[in-house]
């Protein structure tokens, strides 16, 4: 589906592509990006990348998806707008071709926000900024888009305005908390966020205050932490969540995993490096 087709289907609330059962197979990676999120979702229909981790980071994306013989994205989510999520962006968008962006709904300052509207415009890129919670189906996967309740969290309130991202393909389900911190996990948390197989933890892994109630709500049996070396996970936050199953740590390598709709394996590779 290429990007005028797109446009035309994209609609505020409710974001459907037209699908029938689930796709037999999908791909889930989670890169070795450093103390930065980028995961790339594949079908046999469909691409999807969450986040396009820091500035440098962007040509090991490109690279990846070249060498892999995609050209087209679907979608970019953009959960939130600091530099180890977006920084990448911007040289995606110019190497690859973007079906629609959607982001959550508040402005930065930052110079790699900048990049990304220009990268936009220049494009002619779609864009959901999302004010309300939304649904996009795409391939047989939903995708379930829980969007930040206020307006103003204070000092540093950019983590907290991470869109979370519920993904269910057959019985398996995931989720990419963002950074969220703690007054969005207190949302999440009150919103009655379930258990979910898959857990992209959120803020690499820094524990905060509602971090054990979340992980008891979510309870997954796979976690993913993306950190690096100088600034790594909390070891705490490990210890709780292999109560309730394996720990991968993407400074460690990039975890890749396969989902038939009813079981999930996770591969790593090992060696990991860091990234700028």
């Amino acid at each position: 589906m290429k990007r005028n087709a797109l446009r035309q289907l994209t609609v505020c609330l409710l974001l459907m592509f037209m699908s029938t059962a689930h796709a037999s197979r999908m791909d889930v990676l989670f890169f070795n990006a450093g103390k930065a999120d980028a995961t790339l979702i594949r079908t046999e229909n469909s691409t999807v990348l969450i986040d396009t981790g820091k500035n440098k980071f962007g040509k090991e994306i490109v690279h990846h998806l070249l060498e892999n013989g995609i050209e087209y994205i679907d979608v970019l989510f953009i959960t939130h707008f600091d530099k180890d999520h977006v920084g990448g962006a911007d040289t995606v968008m110019e190497n690859i071709e973007i079906g629609m962006i959607v982001e959550p709904s508040y402005h930065s300052d930052a110079k790699q926000y900048e990049q990304y509207r220009e990268m936009i415009e220049a494009y002619s890129i779609p864009v959901e900024t999302l004010k309300r919670n939304a649904v996009l189906e795409l391939d047989g996967i939903r995708y379930t888009i829980d969007v930040a309740n206020r307006t103003d969290y204070g000092k540093d309130e950019e983590n907290d305005f991470s869109l979370v991202i519920s993904m269910q393909h057959g019985e398996n389900t995931f989720l990419f908390a963002g950074d969220a911190e703690n007054p969005r996990l207190g949302e999440l948390i009150a919103e009655g966020v379930g258990r979910h197989d898959v857990l992209k933890v959120p803020h690499h892994g820094r524990e905060e205050k509602l971090s054990a109630a979340f992980f008891d709500a979510v309870q997954p049996a796979f976690s993913i932490i993306t950190s690096d070396g100088e600034e790594p996970e909390d070891e705490q936050v490990v210890r709780m969540l292999r109560k309730y199953g394996e720990v991968f740590l993407t400074r460690e390598g990039a975890a890749a995993c396969v989902s038939d709709g009813q079981t999930i394996q996770i591969t790593q590779e090992k060696g990991g490096q860091e990234h700028d």
